[in-house]
């Protein structure tokens, strides 16, 4: 076996163990689905993108959507870093634009506004 191949089998096994792992530390049972279902790297990253395809285009309807889209369209006209940020950070917690929008405009409220010595404070000039 070249080390060339060798190489991408051990990515592939990587991808594997890693995503397998994140899929554990949230929901056992979709980790048990997952993994169990696609025993080698190339179906589960087949499933991967099957998945995800499947959810982009399932139809639903969001109340609060088109109201999550126009803050998103505004912080990134107002400040394009802070809205990739914005995104990268929602993403890595895995939760939705959404979801992050209302911790940030929540996580400065009540007892917490105490204990917390960010709140009210911005890392920008632009104050937002």
């Amino acid at each position: 076996m070249s080390d060339e191949n060798k190489m991408s089998q051990d990515n592939e096994s990587k991808f594997r163990y890693r995503l397998g792992k994140w899929l554990l530390n949230r929901n056992e049972c979709v980790f048990m689905s997952v993994i169990d279902q696609n025993r080698d790297d190339n179906s589960i990253r087949q499933h991967l993108i099957g998945s995800i395809n499947n959810w982009v285009n399932k139809k639903e309807e969001f109340a609060t959507q088109e109201m999550v889209s126009e803050m998103c369209k505004f912080i990134k006209s107002e400040n394009e870093d802070l809205y990739y940020r914005l995104m990268e950070k929602c993403a890595l917690k895995g939760i939705s634009a959404g979801e992050g929008i209302f911790e940030a405009l929540s996580m400065c409220q009540c007892e917490e506004a105490i204990t917390n010595p960010q709140c009210g404070t911005t890392d920008d000039a632009s104050g937002m």
